[in-house]
């Protein structure tokens, strides 16, 4: 019985190669997953601080019109993000980063807010203190 080693070699390659394009193709929907779940949590943010100015502005009888359509310009931003980057993704693929989003909001909204306070920076236009994680500065509207 004699083994023919070319052959046995060319199928050894061939196999991995099906892995190797296996392997980058689950990386390629890894990192789109991750993506996905990233502008999000960037979404959920900028929309939590939206409300949070349309709130401070309602309590304090002011209006800053700008500056919320500056945030609304902002949340559309992502979204079409979101849009772009879903359209190249499978179904299932988004769904289980949606399912996924749900899962850390409960988390995070069950935890405790004994949190360390957020850094803050200063606006570079008025001077004004503001969450590091602020889009822009809620006393003049500067995008941070």
């Amino acid at each position: 019985m004699e083994f023919d080693f070319d052959r046995l070699k060319e199928q050894g390659l061939e196999l991995a190669g099906r892995a190797k394009k296996t392997a980058q193709e689950l990386a390629g929907k890894g990192r789109d997953q991750l993506q996905l779940m990233e502008l999000q949590a960037k979404l959920s943010k900028s929309q939590r601080q939206l409300g949070a100015l349309v709130y401070s502005l309602a309590k304090s009888g002011e209006s800053n019109q700008p500056l919320v359509d500056q945030y609304i310009a902002a949340i559309s931003e992502i979204e079409a993000g979101m849009e772009k980057l879903k359209s190249t993704m499978s179904a299932e693929d988004v769904k289980s980063c949606e399912e996924a989003e749900y899962t850390v909001s409960a988390n995070e909204e069950a935890q405790p807010s004994a949190e360390q306070p957020a850094n803050l920076r200063v606006c570079p236009q008025c001077g004004a203190q503001e969450p590091e994680d602020a889009l822009f500065c809620s006393k003049c509207g500067t995008q941070l």
